[in-house]
């Protein structure tokens, strides 16, 4: 027998309240199952899905971990498959493809093939997109099925994970591991093939940059991540990132990508931080509510009787509103055109001498002793720039473009705005030989990776930078200038509070012809909130709309529990979405004071959302309330 605290009090009070009473429900002690059939067979449909690179075909091998019972299913293609599973515990499903080929997964191909390479298919010496690797897969994971529709996600990442049973739901902040949706909705789940696809091309990408064909590889360095080894990772995220901006800038793929870009771009770089350990969660309790300590800690967080965030977290998310503003955003792009605009146009490539030189709005200091140098004052695009670069490597190839590896410092200022920074690193590649004539038409890509200190008012940000530049033909009359990749690990230093923030942007639409960036970010802010010592909090979304409750996409970790929260106001009409470990969730409706909803497991309705006596909760089939506040 279980009894429910705290609710002989509350029914005292509702029945205080007056009228009839008939409709306050009676609490004695509460069966196993809130009143729910608990005797009652659940059952979970599971569906799949396998990056395109590798063979659907193949063999489906389901073990369930409770029992130890096997079976086996041969697929014709796996990501059209389905079978019902009973919800009793883990289960193991391993996929074996019929062929061990895998194609090559990048678009733009995968570079020079080797001597009398049969995986070169149609002899160009290049390794084509679709055309075979040599790379060693293995596709294997871990999850607790629930009630109704399950979606599984195989991945190199996830196969990883088996044998530590760990749990990737605190790296992401995802409810439930990255690899299961079990409530979910179509960009949820377009969300979950981009995340798939990039956590088994790195893999493979890996092995075959090292001629390596070693699936272990991948495993070794995220079992050395997890022992705080974090540069065993690097790798892998740099073609992460390579296999993202790749996605988000080509045509063909933009289209679908562009929706989901910044919340897959903010998972993939966290599930790669792997800095904390947690085994993956072994059972499960039919009719539990433990996802009401994870609601209410939901709703400290959004306050829902007052219909907008906490006033801290408002505060917060305002902050990193105006310290990610068009200013700040342009001061990058700045930072970048400068440093491209001066080694092309005053350097060995036009083979200048040393000496002064002017660029629109720039004066130029050349020094060639000791190596290349600039030291560049003046205004672009309404900053201030002063900028102090060195250029040791050169490389001029009109076959393979030119390319200039370097490092510097600068301040990129207006007022109101500040951005220093110093790059340990920058490296531009053009697409051809620069041409000083014709600088509109020079396309190409550049790195930057160092430290900022970014200035908006009394909020600074400083810490680590990482950001693509590029420059891409729109047209046959039209050059853009794009950042599809951004990213900052610091911290947001303010008058009353530091805070650790990561930023991760991209711009959204970087093939269409607009004058504005159109930049979507990620942010992950860990501060105390309402008593949560150990709160982390994810938000996505426009620049000036993450304080924005109207509509909203948030997570949350608080006391080691991961919840995703999705709220949508629509003129006073609010409708929040919970969703908890296990595959629970819990549907709230707001019109005025009056609440409705559904409190669910999977598919399965586990209690209702009711408003009794002007006290929201959870109504169960036995007659047993809970308060949501």
């Amino acid at each position: 027998m279980k009894k429910v605290r705290g609710l002989y009090l509350l029914m005292a009070l509702i029945a205080g309240c007056g009228g009839s009473g008939g409709d306050a429900p009676q609490v004695s002690d509460v069966q196993p199952g809130f009143g729910n059939d608990i005797a009652e067979k659940l059952e979970a449909n599971m569906r799949f899905y396998l990056p395109d690179f590798v063979d659907k075909s193949g063999k489906l091998t389901v073990t369930n971990l409770s029992d130890s019972s096997q079976e086996t299913h041969s697929v014709e293609s796996l990501n059209q498959f389905s079978l019902t599973v009973s919800v009793d515990g883990q289960y193991n499903f391993m996929y074996t493809p019929n062929s061990d080929t895998v194609t090559c997964p990048k678009l733009s191909g995968c570079g020079r093939s080797l001597l009398d390479d049969p995986n070169d298919l149609d002899g160009n010496n290049e390794i084509d997109f679709g055309e075979p690797i040599n790379a060693e897969v293995h596709f294997e994971l871990i999850v607790l099925p629930t009630p109704g529709i399950n979606q599984v996600f195989f991945s190199s990442f996830n196969s990883a994970l088996v044998n530590s049973t760990l749990d990737s739901s605190i790296w992401s902040l995802t409810a439930a591991p990255n690899n299961h949706l079990t409530q979910s909705t179509i960009q949820s789940a377009q969300k979950a093939e981009y995340v798939s696809n990039v956590m088994t091309y790195i893999d493979v990408m890996h092995q075959h940059n090292q001629n390596q064909q070693d699936g272990e590889l991948f495993v070794n360095a995220i079992g050395e991540g997890v022992s705080g080894n974090r540069a065993a990772l690097s790798p892998y995220r740099e073609l992460a990132n390579e296999y993202l901006i790749e996605t988000l800038t080509t045509e063909e793929t933009n289209s679908l990508y562009r929706g989901v870009s910044e919340k897959v771009l903010i998972e993939v770089n966290e599930l790669l931080r792997v800095d904390s350990n947690r085994e993956l969660h072994k059972e499960i309790e039919p009719y539990s509510n433990d996802l009401l300590n994870e609601v209410r800690n939901a709703i400290g967080v959004i306050r829902l009787q007052d219909e907008q965030y906490s006033e801290d977290l408002k505060v917060k998310l305002e902050e990193v509103e105006e310290l990610v503003n068009d200013d700040s955003q342009d001061a990058f792009l700045v930072a970048l055109e400068v440093i491209g605009d001066v080694v092309k146009h005053v350097s060995p490539f036009e083979n200048s001498v040393p000496g002064n030189y002017t660029l629109p709005g720039l004066d130029i200091d050349y020094q060639t002793e000791g190596g290349f140098r600039w030291i560049v004052a003046g205004v672009r695009q309404g900053f201030e720039v002063n900028v102090d670069i060195t250029v040791p490597e050169w490389r001029i190839s009109p076959a393979l473009g030119d390319k200039i590896v370097g490092f510097g410092i600068g301040e990129i200022s207006k007022p109101g705005t500040k951005l220093e920074y110093s790059f340990d690193e920058f490296e531009i590649v053009s697409k051809g030989s620069f041409d000083p004539n014709r600088v509109d038409e020079v396309t190409g890509v550049a790195n930057a990776l160092g430290d900022i200190k970014l200035s908006q008012g009394n909020s600074v940000l400083t810490g680590r930078i990482d950001v693509d530049y590029s420059r891409q033909n729109l047209s046959i009359r039209s050059t853009k200038s794009i950042l599809p990749y951004l990213s900052v690990d610091g911290v947001l230093t303010t008058d009353n509070q530091v805070t650790p923030l990561r930023i991760y942007a991209n711009e959204r639409s970087p093939l269409a012809l607009r004058t504005d960036m159109d930049l979507v970010f990620g942010a992950q802010l860990e501060l105390s909130l309402n008593g949560g010592k150990d709160l982390r909090i994810q938000v996505t979304g426009e620049p000036e709309d993450l304080s924005n409750f109207t509509t909203a996409d948030i997570a949350i970790i608080v006391g080691g529990h991961v919840s995703e929260i999705t709220v949508t106001n629509l003129v006073g009409n609010i409708n929040v979405i919970v969703r908890g470990r296990d595959g629970y969730w819990v549907d709230i409706k707001k019109k005025k004071d009056l609440y409705t909803g559904g409190f669910y497991f999977g598919d399965k309705l586990v209690a209702d959302v009711r408003t009794i006596r002007g006290i929201p909760g959870i109504l169960f089939p036995d007659g047993s309330f809970e308060s949501l506040f």
